[in-house]
C-alpha cells in the first residue's frame, strides 16, 4: 500500500522505475529486514535490479534530495541506534569523526518509553 501510494503521488507506475533499492545495514535488523523483503520482492516481481545501500550513508545522502547539497559537508547522524558525526565527501566516502560513548537517542528513548510503562511502539 505504502509503494503504491508513493508511485500513485508521483504520478509514476513501476514500469518509470529503473531499480529498486533498500537500506541493508547497519541498523535495527527487523526493520531493514520488512525494507529489504519488500524492495526484493518488487524487483522480483518487476524484473528490476535490487540495489542495496548502506543504512547510515543513505540518512547522510538523503538530505541531497531536498536541496543543492554539494559535497563535501559535514552530518550530524542522530537516529535510532546511532549519534555520530560524519564528514560526508562523496557516495561511499562518509568517515566518522566522532560519535557518542553512550546511548544514542533512539536507545535513550526506548529506555524512557520502558520506565514510563509506554508501548514500544510509541516510546521510541
Amino acid at each position: 500500500a505504502v509503494v503504491d501510494e508513493a508511485l500513485q503521488q508521483a504520478h509514476l507506475t513501476m514500469s518509470d522505475v529503473g531499480a529498486v533499492a533498500a537500506t541493508v545495514g547497519p541498523g535495527l535488523e527487523i526493520c531493514l529486514r520488512v525494507g529489504a523483503r519488500k524492495a526484493a520482492h518488487l524487483a522480483s516481481k518487476y524484473q528490476k535490479p535490487f540495489l542495496h545501500c548502506h543504512h547510515l550513508e543513505a540518512h547522510c545522502l538523503v538530505a541531497r534530495l531536498q536541496t543543492e547539497l554539494e559535497f563535501p559537508y559535514l552530518a550530524l547522524l542522530v537516529s535510532g541506534g546511532h549519534c555520530q558525526l560524519l564528514w560526508v565527501q562523496g557516495v561511499g566516502d562518509c568517515s566518522v569523526l566522532g560519535g557518542t560513548l553512550d546511548d544514542a537517542l533512539g536507545e535513550a528513548y526506548d529506555k524512557a518509553a520502558r520506565m514510563l510503562q509506554l508501548s514500544p511502539a510509541t516510546g521510541g
